[in-house]
C-alpha cells in the first residue's frame, strides 16, 4: 500500500512540476520537454494502478496488460529524453534520429508483447514482493556470457546503454561548440544521464532489502528530468554566485524534502509493524506534511533574493515599478542603473535623452564619458520601421533585416562601449536611448533579456519621458528640482491635439484633475478633410504613474492609427497594448468615436464609458447612447466584445461624453451628482457654444458638491451645426 501511495504522489508532483516549468519556458521550448515530464508522471500512475488492481484481485490478464503498457511507455520516455538531449539548441530536422527512435520503441514493444517469454507475468505481494517473470534473452554460449533475462536486458538498454550513448554524443557536441553557455548546458545534460545510473544502482541495492523497489525503476528518470530542467532554464554561464545559489536551491527544494520523506519511511518501519494501520497513518500524515512544506516553502525559496535563479523578470519588474518621481533626478537614475546592474548583470548603464539641440546626450556623466548621438541617425528609422527598438550586439552583427545599417549599429555599440541599447520613442520621434554595457559574467544578452525588456519597455519610456520634460537644464549639468510634472504633461496633451476646424461641428471640453495630475485625457485626431476622431476616457489610478501611462497610450494610439484603418482592429490593438505593455492592473474606460462629415454620421465604440449622451433637437430630449461596453486591458481577446455603433447627426444635435468623475462625484450629504443632473445641464445649456456648455456642466458640479473634488472630471461636448 505504501509503495502504491508513494508512486501516485510522485506522479502528482511531476504534473505540478510540468505545469510550473511550462509556465516559465513553454513558449521557449514548444513543450517537448514538458510533454516528456507528463509521460514520466503517467509511468508512475500506471505503476500505482498495477499495484492497486493487484490488491483488489483484478483479473490477471488485465493487470499484466497495464504492466506491459507501463514498460512500453518507459521505453518511449527513455528514447524521448535521449532525443531531447541530443537535439538541444539545434534547429535542424533529425529524420534519421526519429527513425532510429521509432525502431527502438517498436523493438521494445515486440519484446514486451510478442516475444515468447519476454514478459510472462508479474507477481506483487503488497509491501513485500514485486517480481517480473521473464525468460532468458540468450541461449547457448552467449547465454552463459550474458545471463540476462529479457526484463533485465530491457532495463540495461533503456536506463544505461541508450543514455550512455546519448551522453557521449552530447559531450562530443559540447566540445565542438563555441558557445560557453551551450557547452555548459550540454555538460549539465550529460550529468543528468549519470544521475539515472546512480539512482538505478541505488534501487538495485535496495532490492536486496525490499523487493518492491523493482516497481520504482522509472524513478531513475526523475533526477535526470530535474537536471535537464536546470539546463534548459539556465540562460547564463555559471559563476561562483550562481553555482552557490543553484546548489542551495536544489538542496532546499528537492534533496531536503526527499530526505525527509525517506527518513519518515524508515522511522515508520522502525516504530510500527509494516502494513499496520499505525504504519500507514504515520506515513500518510507525514507525506502530507512534507508535500505541504515542499509546496509553500518552495515558493518562498523561489522568490528569495539569495536563492533566485537566472529568471530575474519578476524581481526586476517589482524593483522598477517602485521607482517614484518625487525626488532628486540623479537619485532616480541611480536607482534605475542599480536595477540593471543587479538583475540584468549589466556592467554599465547610460541614459541619453533629447537635448533639444539635434543630439541625444547622456545625463549625469562626466565629460570623458559623454555620449552625443545625432537624433536623425538613419539607423533609428530602420529600427522603428521594423518595430525593433531593442538591439543586442548579436542582432546588429548577424540579422539580415538590418544589413543596410549594420555598420552604423555596430559603430554605435562600439563607440558607447555597449552590448545592447534600447531606443525609446514617442511615435516616430526618438526621445532617449538606454545603453547597457557587457554583462559582468561575460554572458551575451539573450532572448530572455529581450522578452523582459519588451515587457518593461513602457517603464523605461516613462523614465526617459520624465527626464526629458523636467530636465530642460539637466542635460548641461544643472537639475531644476522645482519643475512639476503635472503642468508639463497636461500642456503636452493639449498642444498635441488636432482641434476640429470643420464648420459642421463646434467642439468644447473641460479636463480638471482633482490632484494636479491624473490619468484622464481627451484627444482629437484629424484623419482627413472629412473625418475626425475623438477619444475621451481615463486610466485607473492617480498621480504621475497614471499620467505617464496616459501619455504613453496617447502616443501609441496615434502610432497605431498610422497603420490601422479598421476602427475595430484599432481598439483591439489598444487593448493588447494596455494589457501587455502598461503596468499590471492598468485598464482604460472611455469611448472612441469618429465623425464623418461627408455623411453626417458618428461612429463610436464604447470601451466602458460611464456615460455618452445625445441631445436630439427634433424631440428636444436627451438619451443615453453608449449601450453595453467593456473596459480595455482586462481581457486578452476582445474581438467578440467590440461593437462599432453609429448614429446619424443633424443640425442642432449635441453629443456629451464624460468620465465617471462627473457622475459619481458626491456632495457633502453623500449624494452622487448622477446622470439625471447631467442630462438637465444639457437641456438648460443647449443654446450656448460647446465650450461654454462644457464649462457650465463643470460649474454645476462644483456648485453641487460645495467642496474640493475627489475625482478627476473630464467632459467633451460636440454640437453639430450641419450645413448651417
Amino acid at each position: 500500500m505504501f509503495f502504491m501511495i508513494l508512486t501516485a504522489v510522485i506522479g502528482v508532483l511531476l504534473i505540478l512540476f510540468a505545469f510550473s516549468f511550462d509556465n516559465t519556458n513553454g513558449s521557449r521550448f514548444n513543450n517537448p520537454f514538458v510533454n516528456m515530464i507528463m509521460f514520466v508522471s503517467a509511468l508512475f500512475f500506471l505503476g500505482a494502478f498495477v499495484q492497486f488492481f493487484t490488491i483488489i484481485s483484478a483479473p490477471r490478464p488485465f493487470v499484466l496488460l497495464i504492466a506491459r503498457l507501463k514498460y512500453v511507455l518507459m521505453a518511449w520516455v527513455s528514447t524521448g529524453l535521449c532525443k531531447i538531449a541530443m537535439t538541444y539548441e539545434s534547429d535542424k530536422p533529425h529524420p534519421v534520429l526519429n527513425v532510429v527512435r521509432w525502431m527502438i520503441n517498436i523493438a521494445a514493444f515486440i519484446v514486451i508483447f510478442v516475444v515468447k517469454g519476454g514478459f510472462r507475468d508479474l507477481i506483487i505481494e503488497p509491501d513485500n514482493y514485486y517480481k517480473v517473470y521473464s525468460g532468458y534473452a540468450f541461449s547457448g554460449g552467449l547465454g552463459q556470457l550474458i545471463p540476462f533475462t529479457w526484463f533485465t536486458l530491457y532495463c540495461v538498454v533503456f536506463i544505461i546503454v541508450l543514455p550512455f550513448l546519448s551522453s557521449l554524443i552530447v559531450l562530443i557536441r559540447a566540445e565542438n561548440t563555441s558557445s560557453r553557455l551551450i557547452r555548459q548546458n550540454l555538460h549539465t545534460i550529460a550529468l543528468g544521464f549519470m544521475s539515472m545510473w546512480v539512482v538505478y544502482a541505488l534501487l538495485q541495492l535496495g532490492n536486496r532489502f525490499q523487493p518492491m523497489f523493482t516497481s520504482l525503476y522509472m524513478l531513475s528518470f526523475v533526477p535526470a528530468i530535474i537536471i535537464f530542467a536546470i539546463a534548459f532554464d539556465t540562460i547564463e554561464v555559471w559563476g561562483k554566485e550562481l553555482i552557490k545559489r543553484t546548489i542551495l536551491r536544489v538542496f532546499l527544494i528537492y534533496i531536503l524534502p526527499g530526505a525527509l520523506e525517506g527518513g519518515l519511511y524508515l522511522l515508520a518501519r522502525h516504530l510500527f509493524p509494516v502494513g499496520s494501520l499505525s504504519y500507514y497513518s504515520m506515513v500518510f500524515a507525514g507525506t502530507i506534511v512534507v508535500v505541504f512544506l515542499w509546496v509553500f516553502t518552495g515558493r518562498y525559496f523561489m522568490k528569495a533574493e539569495k536563492l533566485r535563479n537566472s529568471r530575474y523578470g519578476d524581481a526586476f519588474e517589482n524593483a522598477i515599478s517602485k521607482i517614484t518621481y518625487d525626488g532628486d533626478s540623479k537619485a532616480i537614475i541611480d536607482i534605475l542603473s542599480n536595477c540593471f546592474m543587479k538583475y540584468v548583470d549589466a556592467s554599465t548603464f547610460t541614459l541619453a535623452i533629447d537635448a533639444g539641440t539635434g543630439f541625444l546626450e547622456s545625463i549625469f556623466t562626466d565629460d570623458e564619458n559623454k555620449i552625443m548621438i545625432p537624433i536623425d541617425d538613419p539607423s533609428f528609422d530602420v529600427l522603428l520601421n521594423q518595430k525593433h527598438p531593442i538591439v543586442f550586439r548579436e542582432y546588429a552583427q548577424k540579422d539580415y533585416s538590418v544589413a543596410n545599417v549594420r555598420e552604423q549599429l555596430v559603430q554605435l555599440l562600439d563607440s558607447t562601449k555597449s552590448d545592447a541599447f534600447i531606443v525609446l520613442n514617442e511615435g516616430r520621434r526618438v526621445i532617449g536611448i538606454i545603453f547597457l554595457g557587457p554583462k559582468n559574467s561575460g554572458n551575451r544578452y539573450t532572448p530572455y533579456d529581450y522578452e523582459v525588456f519588451t515587457k518593461m519597455y513602457s517603464n523605461f519610456f516613462v523614465n526617459a519621458y520624465y527626464m526629458k520634460n523636467i530636465m530642460n537644464e539637466s542635460v548641461v549639468g544643472t537639475v531644476n528640482r522645482e519643475i512639476r510634472m503635472s503642468s508639463q504633461i497636461i500642456t503636452s496633451i493639449q498642444e498635441n491635439m488636432d482641434y476640429i476646424t470643420n464648420p459642421k461641428v463646434d467642439c468644447g471640453y473641460r479636463m480638471v484633475p482633482a490632484h494636479n495630475i491624473g490619468g484622464e485625457f481627451i484627444d482629437l485626431i484629424r484623419l482627413n478633410s472629412t473625418r475626425h476622431m475623438f477619444i475621451i476616457g481615463s486610466l485607473n489610478g492617480k498621480g504621475i504613474a497614471a499620467s505617464m501611462s496616459m501619455v504613453i497610450l496617447k502616443s501609441v494610439i496615434r502610432t497605431d492609427l498610422a497603420e490601422t484603418s479598421d476602427f475595430k482592429v484599432l481598439v483591439q490593438k489598444i487593448n493588447s497594448f494596455i494589457r501587455n505593455s502598461l503596468p499590471k492592473g492598468t485598464f482604460f474606460a472611455g469611448v472612441l468615436g469618429m465623425l464623418d462629415f461627408s455623411t453626417d454620421t458618428m461612429y463610436y465604440i464604447n470601451c466602458g464609458s460611464p456615460a455618452l449622451f445625445m441631445y436630439n433637437h427634433i424631440y428636444n430630449n436627451v438619451i443615453e447612447i453608449q449601450g453595453e461596453g467593456h473596459v480595455l486591458g482586462f481581457k486578452k481577446d476582445i474581438s467578440n466584445l467590440v461593437r462599432v455603433k453609429k448614429v446619424k447627426l443633424s443640425e442642432g444635435d449635441i453629443i456629451l461624453a464624460c468620465t465617471d468623475g462627473l457622475i459619481e462625484q458626491k456632495s457633502l450629504r453623500g449624494e452622487s451628482y448622477g446622470k439625471t443632473r447631467v442630462q438637465s445641464q444639457i437641456m438648460e445649456n443647449a443654446s450656448f457654444p460647446a465650450d461654454k456648455m462644457a464649462q457650465f456642466t463643470y460649474d454645476g458640479l462644483v456648485q453641487f458638491t460645495s467642496r474640493a473634488l475627489e475625482n478627476d472630471v473630464t467632459v467633451l461636448v460636440l454640437k453639430y451645426k450641419g450645413n448651417k
